[in-house]
């Protein structure tokens, strides 16, 4: 599994953590595409995956965002709500 740090975002927040931290994600639709949001440690409510430094946080394919997330979440649990 990958231990490249992810960005996410929450607000005017961005937090950094390996995807072994995360607790679990889903994939929902956006009015502009698809977003990966996430429980991290230490927080109850989701963040939303985003570029380094917050630049973007919608992914424009499902089968690519799913993809991904597939290969650098290996083993948490992931739904998919379109």
């Amino acid at each position: 599994m990958p231990s490249q740090p992810l960005t996410f975002m929450r607000a005017e927040n961005l937090r950094r953590v390996t995807p072994n931290t995360i607790r679990s994600a889903r994939i929902v639709r956006a009015a502009d595409g698809f977003q990966l949001l996430a429980v991290l440690p230490g927080s109850a409510s989701e963040w939303t995956l985003t570029s380094p430094g917050g630049i973007a946080d919608t992914f424009p394919s499902l089968p690519g965002l799913e993809a991904f997330a597939r290969v650098v979440l290996a083993d948490k649990p992931l739904s998919i709500a379109t």
